[in-house]
């Protein structure tokens, strides 16, 4: 008699490799280069200031949004796999069907570069939180969480990653206004000479 419990760890280990190989090309496509293995050049490497700090910060939220969309799509692949049901019924189980979903969400957080700041915070924001909490729901299914221990431990995530973008987004607005407060530089300005006259 066969056993019962290889076919769900033989779909599992299917879309665990599906996930493997195809989850590089998407990060690849997602943030314009693949993985490198270069060492950085660090020649011309000095400590950035408030205006790239702030620049980079908002860029990692960026890439957060693409990062929790990838972890949701795999690890609602790996529930489904392990007999989870997904209650949404717009999205299609298979690998496929995930993968398709993922570059869309993908997708949006690259088109959300074209809108106006405000729009654009606003789907970055919605999309980093509701992917991170679906990224956090997931494995608690997956795990055997209880429904609503789950679903607390998803909205609890989301409702973190919103707020603490929402504090990005206001440090980058200090900075911006303390920027522009600031007055300009004047390299031109005149230099007073002090003379002695000796008696």
């Amino acid at each position: 008699m066969p056993n019962q419990c290889t076919a769900p760890y033989r779909h599992l280990a299917r879309m665990a490799a599906t996930v493997l190989l195809v989850v590089p090309a998407l990060v690849g496509c997602a943030t314009g280069r693949g993985p490198s293995s270069a060492a950085p050049d660090l020649a011309g490497w000095a400590e950035p200031c408030a205006e790239q700090r702030s620049k980079i910060r908002l860029e990692r939220l960026d890439k957060h949004a693409m990062q929790a969309a990838m972890a949701d799509g795999i690890s609602t692949g790996l529930a489904i796999s392990s007999g989870a049901l997904e209650l949404n019924p717009l999205i299609a189980t298979s690998p496929a069907g995930l993968i398709a979903l993922t570059g869309a969400k993908i997708g949006l957080v690259k088109l959300a570069d074209k809108l106006p700041e405000d729009e654009k915070r606003l789907v970055i924001k919605t999309s980093g939180a509701l992917w991170s909490g679906a990224a956090v729901n997931n494995p608690a299914v997956l795990l055997s969480a209880s429904p609503p221990v789950a679903i607390a431990a998803g909205v609890v995530a989301g409702v973190l990653w919103w707020r603490h973008s929402t504090r990005v987004y206001e440090g980058a607005d200090r900075e911006i206004a303390a920027r522009s407060e600031a007055p300009p530089a004047n390299p031109h300005r005149g230099t007073v000479a002090v003379v002695a006259a000796a008696h």
